[in-house]
């Protein structure tokens, strides 16, 4: 967070998903326990962003049953309490997905792994208003269908996107978009970190 705090939340502890909260002030030494049970349902695989402001955006993941989720939820309080910003974005249900922000507070949400065929994305969404509402970049991007990616954003809203993997088999290019998502150009098809 903007005050240098880091917060932790949801995921699997190796028999189910959580939705407890903890956030740490002192660099990860300790942990004070925000919510025991966010409202959020809990889960794993989920995405989350912190956006200029401080609030953090939760998007996304797989639960202990059902599908994979296309919620999002919000909290500005260092995750004890959360709004519901959408019940079901226009971005089919997923986990394992990755999402950036960028300066200007938009979010950008791509890949991931689904319910719907075809199971592993390659679309590129962008929210500007803080996750409530969705528009697609692109439904198909050059790098393929993954899941289990990695992405960052440059100081100059570059998106890099690394790695992934798609049925068992992982990747190790690495890409970039200048337009939000929109358009990829690969930096490299193999980089010298193993797949």
């Amino acid at each position: 967070l903007p005050d240098g705090s880091l917060v932790l939340m949801g995921g699997d502890d190796g028999s189910d998903p959580r939705r407890d909260v903890w956030r740490s002030t002192d660099q990860g030494k300790t942990w004070v326990q925000q919510a025991a049970n966010a409202p959020w349902a809990a889960r794993s695989g989920h995405s989350t962003v912190v956006l200029p402001g401080g609030a953090i955006v939760l998007m996304g993941g797989l639960g202990a049953s059902g599908p994979p989720k296309n919620d999002v939820w919000r909290s500005t309080d260092g995750g004890a309490t959360w709004v519901q910003l959408t019940a079901a974005a226009a971005w089919s249900g997923r986990t394992r997905h990755a999402s950036v922000v960028l300066s200007d507070g938009s979010i950008v949400l791509l890949g991931g792994l689904s319910a719907d065929s075809p199971t592993n994305k390659n679309d590129v969404w962008r929210s500007v208003d803080g996750g409530a509402t969705w528009v697609q970049q692109t439904a198909a991007a050059p790098w393929g269908r993954r899941f289990m990616l990695a992405a960052v954003a440059l100081p100059d809203d570059s998106v890099i996107l690394m790695g992934g993997d798609y049925l068992g088999s992982p990747y190790n290019g690495v890409w970039r978009s200048a337009d939000q998502g929109a358009t990829w150009v690969q930096l490299t098809a193999g980089a010298e970190w193993t797949a």
